[in-house]
Parts: C-alpha cells; structure tokens; sequence
C-alpha cells in the first residue's frame, strides 16, 4: 500500500474499506477514576507548589493563576478529556519550572483539582497512562 501514492480522500476510503466497524463509532469512555488518598496527596501537593498563584480555594490566587474550579475550568476543559488536563498540566506547570515533578505527583494534582469540581473519587488511582487517560471524559451529562 505504501507504493501507491495516495490522495487524502483515497487513505479515508481504505480505512473505511479496512475498518468497518469503525464508522460512525463513539469513542470509548471510561468514567474518571481517582482514589481519596490520591486526591488528599494532590491537595499537599497544590499546597506547597500551586497556592500563590492559583489560590487557597483554587480561583483566588494572588499572582494571576487562572482559576482551577467553577466556571472557568468547566468551559475550559469541561469538553475534553482527562489526558488533555494533564499533558497541559504536565507540560505548563508550574510556568518556572514546567514537568518538574514526577508523573504521579502530577497525576495527584489533577486528582485533586477534579475532586475540587465536583468528581467523585473511586476504588482506583488515576492512570498515568495517557491512552487511559484518553478515555476519561470530562463530559458531565
């Protein structure tokens, strides 16, 4: 198939020739799982890192950070994924030091700014997988 030259109408074509089952498919979804002792690890890790600039409760920081909860986080990442708060998270913070902390602890803080919103905990830890975290919609119905 690499020989031919193709057009990009002709790659979607094949795929839907290949992968039938795959039309008009929804994605997967998994609900958000993360556990308590994640998100309290998350909070002591917000503590010492995230407070100046995102605040005691999360929207009230004294250097500008956007806010974590409410409103602005729906809009912002109420839409998308898990995966897509914590590449961003990962990535773009803390701003001085960007991915500066582990995975896990990173994984904390969104556990933590997710209970902070309204997500409820569960029996599992959030994945540091990204392909899991895919699949985590922040989607409320």
């Amino acid at each position: 198939a690499r020989a031919e030259r193709m057009s990009a109408a002709n790659v979607y074509a094949l795929r839907q020739k290949l992968f039938p089952s795959a039309r008009g498919a929804a994605p997967v979804t998994t609900p958000v799982s993360f556990t308590e002792a994640q998100a309290a690890q998350g909070r002591a890790a917000y503590q010492q890192n995230c407070m100046d600039c995102h605040g005691s409760n999360l929207d009230n920081g004294e250097f500008g950070g956007a806010p974590l909860k409410g409103s602005y986080f729906r809009n912002k990442w109420g839409g998308g994924s898990v995966a897509n708060l914590y590449a961003f998270t990962k990535t773009k913070m803390p701003p001085d030091r960007p991915g500066a902390f582990s995975d896990k602890v990173y994984a904390d803080l969104v556990a933590f700014i997710l209970q902070a919103n309204g997500y409820e905990a569960g029996g599992r830890e959030l994945p540091l997988d990204a392909t899991a975290q895919q699949g985590m919609t922040l989607k409320r119905e």
